[in-house]
């Protein structure tokens, strides 16, 4: 009986543990020397000059990475100690990240001279990457380090000082009046609660582009490109939804939160070409924004009116009509009111007719000097590209 009970109060353990497991939503270790503080923003508002030569490198910065500690981890490096002394007022402010429901920050810090104290403060700018956004908000938490053996782990519960289901910047902010010396900043790590996050499903129907031969799903893909995986679409290839003939495309991706706002583009075999990857020759990308209880997303491929609850009803490109098709000397290209501009491409891409239209017009199209072939026109409203036609010159 003893048994049994032990079993079952370590399945509830594990149960409990699995429950509180937490994601990785930012990591800087300083280890990636090679792009040391890309995309932060430093400000080295007290202007002073360090005492000793061993920091000159901080006259002209605010924080620089070098080595600290028994470890000899890199780590973020400012000082406080300057000749004439001041009071240091030195800022390193990450990029934005986007927090969830139950965000937590930790990171390390270290005094790097025995029997020195060095205070700092941790801000949390819901707004801007700046300075001035960070003081907005006043100070997150105030700290202080003289530990000159180890790091010391710091914690920061950011849902519970306020900052939840927003993108923030999370500044350092090193303003030791006097007394100190440097201290080393290093390991920020925000962590999410993993029950709050939710996987998204994206659908594409390839129906138009199959019937327009521009898709052969016996040897071509479609995938998905975005924020998500820094548009590399070979990460999340979609594959035909099982028990379909739909042409329905479908993927299925974890790891997001309620408000995100996302940019993707559909593409047909991993290719950025503008004959094979959604809205071509600089059209938008797709955005989404996650809604609560609202996550998957179909669309048309290459169809500018989409959203994530299905496929609209009424189509721009429906309305538009090329006969003869194939066409030998000409062809005429009936659009409806909102179409504005047309272009012709051959299949790599090549630009060979630059149309302006009169919507609700038919236009014709002199093909004769064209090589036999197979060409695409593409169509644009004020809004942008939305859609493509494919035309045959015999």
């Amino acid at each position: 009986m003893m048994q049994k009970i032990t079993v079952i109060l370590l399945l509830i353990l594990v149960s409990m543990t699995a429950a509180r497991a937490q994601q990785v939503v930012y990591s800087q270790t300083f280890e990636d020397t090679a792009s040391l503080f890309q995309n932060y923003v430093l400000a080295n508002l007290d202007k002073a000059d360090p005492a000793g030569t061993e920091t000159d490198t901080l006259k002209s910065v605010a924080w620089y990475v070098s080595t600290a500690g028994a470890t000899g981890n890199h780590a973020a490096i400012a000082t406080s100690n300057y000749d004439p002394a001041a009071a240091a007022n030195d800022w390193f402010i990450t990029p934005g990240i986007r927090l969830g429901k139950a965000s937590k920050l930790s990171w390390k810090s270290l005094g790097l001279t025995d029997g020195k104290t060095d205070t700092y403060q941790v801000y949390v700018s819901t707004t801007e990457q700046s300075v001035a956004g960070c003081v907005f908000n006043g100070p997150a938490g105030s700290y202080s380090t003289s530990n000159s053996t180890a790091f010391e782990t710091s914690t920061l519960d950011l849902a519970k000082a306020g900052y939840t289901n927003r993108k923030v910047y999370i500044a350092f902010r090193l303003n030791t009046a006097s007394g100190g010396d440097k201290i080393a900043i290093d390991d920020l790590l925000v962590t999410e609660d993993s029950s709050h996050f939710v996987s998204l499903t994206f659908k594409v129907d390839m129906t138009r582009y199959k019937a327009d031969t521009l898709f052969n799903p016996r040897t071509d893909t479609v995938d998905v490109a975005g924020t998500f995986n820094n548009f590399d679409g070979t990460k999340n290839i979609l594959s035909i939804v099982p028990g379909t003939d739909s042409s329905l495309y479908s993927t299925t991706i974890p790891g997001f939160l309620d408000g995100d706002t996302l940019e993707f583009k559909f593409r047909i075999n991993s290719s950025w070409s503008d004959t094979a990857a959604e809205f071509p020759y600089g059209g938008p990308n797709r955005i989404w924004i996650v809604e609560p209880g609202k996550y998957t997303y179909i669309c048309y491929y290459n169809d500018l009116d989409a959203n994530s609850q299905g496929i609209p009803e009424h189509q721009i490109m429906d309305n538009v009509k090329v006969y003869p098709n194939p066409a030998q000397s000409y062809t005429l290209v009936g659009v409806p009111e909102e179409i504005k501009h047309i272009n012709l491409v051959n299949l790599a891409g090549s630009q060979l007719i630059n149309r302006e239209t009169q919507g609700g017009h038919v236009i014709n199209l002199d093909v004769n000097t064209l090589p036999k072939g197979t060409y695409l026109l593409l169509f644009y409203t004020n809004k942008g590209f939305v859609g493509s036609k494919k035309l045959i010159k015999n």
